[in-house]
């Protein structure tokens, strides 16, 4: 090699004899395609948008024309279909749009079997009504009258709807009924509640006392008392505390005690007190001759 031209190689910077490694690739063939597909983007936007209005517009015209050719109720079990079809019968082949959902509500609004709905209009000329029923707890008695109970307090009326329960506990004693904000029928006083539900739920954990139960009576000064078939002894249980704990004292002298010598060999009997059973016989066994 020539002297001039080895010196010429060797004052060459190494930057300008090889390309920058970390260097970005040129963009330029990209932006361009991006650039050349707008106007292919812009017609299929386009057209995208008039398929939907127009879509939206038939739609609207459709609908326009449905009208309620079938009124469809679900969920009612306790209450009459038949009854409440009645009542939702005028909305039959009335234009779907028409159809106010709140008129419906109150189409059924006095039915008081009925906790909540739900109401629905459907593009196939179907309205359609979902039901969530009250379920009832227990069978309020006062004097010769009989009301149900349902899980959330309410009184209501029994329409027939006790027959279709065997074990229905009857209540008496209960206080003054309230009314409700929400649904505008009565209900138990909050004393009441606060009491009656946490035994029915001690008395469903049970194995025995549930069978027996016939009837629960509300006092107040922590004397309530229940009293089971074919006996008239009156267990007494107390406004508070451990219900579990005193049916299972229940279950026990049932068993040992009661069992052995009669159904009604007590007047009453309490069982409010830890660890013990307090009985009393009737007044009469009581007397001396």
């Amino acid at each position: 090699m020539e002297p001039q031209e080895r010196d010429r190689w060797l004052e060459e910077p190494l930057s300008a004899l090889t390309p920058d490694a970390e260097a970005p690739a040129p963009r330029g063939g990209k932006l361009r395609r991006l650039f050349g597909a707008t106007p292919v983007v812009a017609t299929l936007t386009a057209l995208l948008l008039m398929a939907v209005t127009a879509l939206a517009w038939y739609a609207t015209q459709w609908k326009e024309g449905v009208t309620v050719e079938q009124v469809v109720v679900t969920g009612a079990n306790l209450i009459e279909l038949s009854a409440l079809e009645e009542r939702l019968h005028r909305f039959r082949n009335r234009p779907l749009e028409e159809v106010d959902i709140d008129e419906v509500r109150r189409a059924l609004a006095s039915e008081p079997w009925i906790r909540s709905m739900a109401v629905s209009k459907e593009l196939n000329g179907i309205l359609r009504v979902t039901l969530e029923e009250r379920q009832p707890a227990a069978l309020l008695v006062e004097g010769e009258r009989e009301m149900m109970i349902d899980t959330d307090g309410v009184v209501l009326p029994d329409d027939g709807i006790s027959a279709r329960f065997n074990r229905l506990v009857k209540v008496s004693g209960a206080g003054r009924l309230e009314w409700t904000s929400t649904s505008g029928r009565k209900r138990l006083n909050e004393a009441d509640r606060r009491i009656l539900f946490p035994l029915l739920e001690a008395f469903s954990a049970t194995q025995h006392a549930r069978l027996l139960l016939s009837e629960i009576h509300l006092e107040p000064d922590n004397r309530t008392w229940f009293s089971v078939a074919g006996s008239s002894i009156r267990f007494v249980v107390g406004n508070a505390g451990n219900f579990k704990e005193k049916l299972k004292k229940f279950e026990i002298f049932w068993q040992q005690v009661v069992a052995k010598k009669g159904i009604d060999c007590y007047e009453s009997v309490d069982l409010r007190f830890r660890d013990r059973v307090f009985a009393s016989e009737p007044e009469e066994k009581l007397v001396v001759p």
